[in-house]
């Protein structure tokens, strides 16, 4: 009697949320030059998620329509993947991940598709082979584009929608000039969404160069660039979604939709979004000032449920600092802060 009390009042206090994103594997099979895995490589930690956390989380999809599982890696790497993603469908769920695209063998597509996978991110940083694999080292831009075009085929032999290909496009001072190349590039693989993002979290001083929030002399060029590939995008019926190119540092608005998402990182811990990770152990830059990266976590799931973990009155707290309907002024919202949050570029609107 006590135990089925105690699920249902699990189930009465579950939050309802957009998304939960699950880290699946810290490891990675490349070395993109901005990346905390390559710059971090001495210090950084390689731990796959094993299936036995995996299967705790399952009481917890119920919270959710999407499960992405995405963190700090190359998910295709963890062994139990497919299981993984065979679970969440078992459970009705709709599941994504996003992935170099150097592991999409014909056998792994044909396994994607037989899973009925819903999204699959491709990660790029240029639209030319010379540019992404410059930027993207240990991934060659060819033979991603030859592994969606066999996606491609294999959905119309098995006459499958899913998955939809989404482009994710990092934009660098060095390789924007190669967005105009992105919507032919999704046509050719049937990429249904492309979202163009900020180079957001700099872990090397020498990097802060190539983010283009950095580059004001050129906004005007980034803003209206970015406009007309939104509307060149919808006339293809493609979805183009971009993050600002300039810094808005009145913003209290936070991008990882923190109010109603969380992440579960490798080991289990519940975390606001990737950046507050506690896998990250360094420094960052932030506003040309070197400054400690620390992870954030409000509890374990090993060791009580998401429920109560996001129910805690510190997390309740940190949410609340990011509600647009708080009576709280400005200034008082960001003394209360924690200072990785404070000096965040997601904060500031990229």
């Amino acid at each position: 009697m006590f135990e089925w009390v105690k699920r249902q009042l699990e189930k009465i206090a579950s939050p309802t949320l957009d998304w939960v994103q699950i880290e699946v594997t810290t490891y990675c099979n490349g070395a993109c030059i901005y990346c905390p895995h390559t710059i971090m490589m001495k210090s950084w930690a390689n731990i796959h998620m094993p299936i036995e956390l995996f299967y705790e989380l399952i009481p917890f999809l119920t919270y959710t329509d999407l499960i992405y599982l995405q963190g700090w890696g190359e998910p295709l790497l963890n062994k139990d993947f497919f299981e993984m993603i065979r679970i969440c469908k078992d459970h009705g769920k709709h599941v994504g991940f996003t992935t170099n695209g150097m592991l999409l063998t014909e056998n792994v597509i044909r396994k994607l598709v037989g899973l009925q996978l819903d999204i699959i991110g491709i990660s790029l940083a240029g639209t030319t082979p010379g540019t992404h694999n410059r930027i993207r080292k240990g991934t060659d831009l060819n033979e991603v584009i030859s592994h969606l075009e066999q996606l491609c085929k294999i959905k119309a032999e098995k006459n499958s929608q899913v998955p939809s290909v989404h482009f994710a496009y990092l934009m660098l001072k060095s390789n924007f000039h190669e967005l105009k190349g992105i919507l032919p590039l999704a046509k050719r693989v049937e990429a249904k969404q492309i979202v163009a993002s900020n180079l957001s979290l700099i872990v090397d001083p020498k990097l802060s160069a190539e983010a283009i929030f950095n580059d004001t002399v050129h906004t005007h060029y980034y803003r209206t660039t970015l406009d007309e590939l939104t509307d060149r995008a919808g006339r293809e019926n493609i979805v183009f979604d971009y993050h600002g190119p300039s810094l808005d540092d009145a913003s209290l608005v936070c991008r990882e939709n923190v109010l109603r998402a969380c992440v579960i990182n490798v080991e289990g811990e519940v975390v606001p979004c990737v950046l507050t990770n506690p896998v990250l152990s360094s420094h960052y830059i932030f506003k040309d000032r070197s400054l400690p990266l620390r992870g954030m976590s409000f509890g374990n799931i090993r060791n009580e449920s998401l429920t109560r973990i996001w129910n805690k009155n510190e997390y309740a707290r940190f949410r609340d600092l990011f509600d647009p309907e708080t009576a709280r002024r400005p200034e008082q919202i960001r003394s209360e802060m924690p200072q990785c949050c404070v000096k965040c570029y997601k904060r500031l609107g990229v």
